[in-house]
């Protein structure tokens, strides 16, 4: 596989599942995609197994592939079978559908997860993905190398064989954006053999929780602090280890709970510096049909990319060659224009 150039955060969900499969052949070889597994019940963590087993069925469009899998939001401490919990069967299900899983391990996981690091390093050769989050990196340096020193003895894994996952979170700010740049550089700075590690990796949300403050018809602007932050990491002097570029693309980093409802049709469209968002009316005669309109008018827009970088985009530019879909095909097309869009600019430009 080609040398990473970005690391999309993504849930795992049906329309981000449908985007990993639409993507650029040039995306697909440019990203290494950090999925969370969902669990089928948000109320119901004992559904370990059938989550995992619904993820992986849908990631078969990722085989060939490497990424990094997270089943934090699951019951990891359950042994499922001989010994071996959730991490080890969610790595070993990817990997016999041909798909490199990398597990994530963090620094307060319990002794299964440790266990199932392990075995999954001895079986399939994955290495780890330690991922921190901003209350670690918040810790005292010294403390916070001797932990993550410490977790890798545990796994048996040197930094050559693992991946540092700086994971800020929600970055919503100015403010935000220069705390979280301080905390990163002092974290490189901090950390022991950080030029070692097989990728370090600096990830922040910046998309909104939902589309409330948006009017129907009127063109909603949030500002990609995400990618901000990013440059202004990079823009650090004596920088220890340049880290590469992730999100969590037009999704918020944290789950959302509550239940499903049908949204109004609408759609995510990242831009240079921020996200357009534009959506319809949920009690319109025209329902779902809405979606024409809403592409039409994003297409009209200057700063559309053009139908030639990807499905998504032809997609918006000829709306009606399919129908409009739902909820799942906007977040989709929203998530397959995302992650085309940043590998271009990383690509060709040097920035996300």
């Amino acid at each position: 596989m080609p040398d990473t150039s970005y690391v999309p955060v993504l849930k795992g969900k049906q329309g981000e599942f449908g985007a990993l499969s639409k993507v650029q052949q040039s995306t697909r070889s440019s990203i290494l995609p950090l999925l969370e597994v969902v669990p089928m019940n948000v109320d119901d963590e004992s559904a370990a197994r059938e989550s995992v087993d619904r993820a992986v069925k849908k990631l078969t469009c990722w085989a060939g592939n490497d990424l990094i899998l997270d089943v934090g939001l699951l019951s990891t401490a359950e042994d499922l079978v001989g010994g071996l919990g959730v991490t080890h069967y969610a790595v070993r299900q990817s990997c016999e559908k041909g798909i490199g899983a990398i597990p994530v391990v963090r620094l307060g996981d319990n002794e299964q997860v440790h266990h199932d690091t392990r075995k999954a390093n001895e079986d399939f050769g994955t290495g780890a993905a330690i991922r921190l989050n901003s209350e670690d990196m918040d810790e005292d340096p010294d403390d916070l190398d001797e932990s993550v020193a410490a977790l890798l003895a545990e796994l048996n894994l040197g930094p050559a064989s693992a991946d540092l996952v700086l994971d800020l979170g929600v970055v919503q700010g100015d403010l935000a954006v220069r705390a979280g740049a301080r905390m990163v550089a002092d974290v490189l700075g901090g950390l022991s053999d950080v030029d070692k590690w097989r990728r370090v990796i600096v990830t922040s949300g910046a998309f909104p929780l939902d589309l409330s403050s948006v009017s129907p018809w009127t063109f909603g602007e949030f500002q990609r602090y995400d990618a901000a932050l990013w440059d202004r990491i990079i823009g650090r002097r004596r920088l220890t280890r340049v880290p590469l570029f992730g999100d969590y693309a037009i999704g918020y980093p944290l789950l959302a709970g509550g239940p499903p409802f049908a949204p109004a049709p609408q759609l995510r469209y990242t831009v240079s510096d921020r996200w357009l968002v534009l959506k319809g009316r949920r009690n319109d005669p025209r329902g779902n049909d809405q979606f024409y309109d809403v592409c039409e008018t994003i297409s009209g827009h200057p700063e559309f990319a053009g139908g030639a970088l990807g499905v998504a985009d032809s997609r918006i530019a000829d709306p009606r060659q399919q129908g409009p879909g739902n909820g799942a095909t906007w977040r989709e097309i929203g998530t397959t224009h995302h992650l085309d869009f940043v590998v271009q600019r990383i690509t060709s430009l040097g920035e996300p």
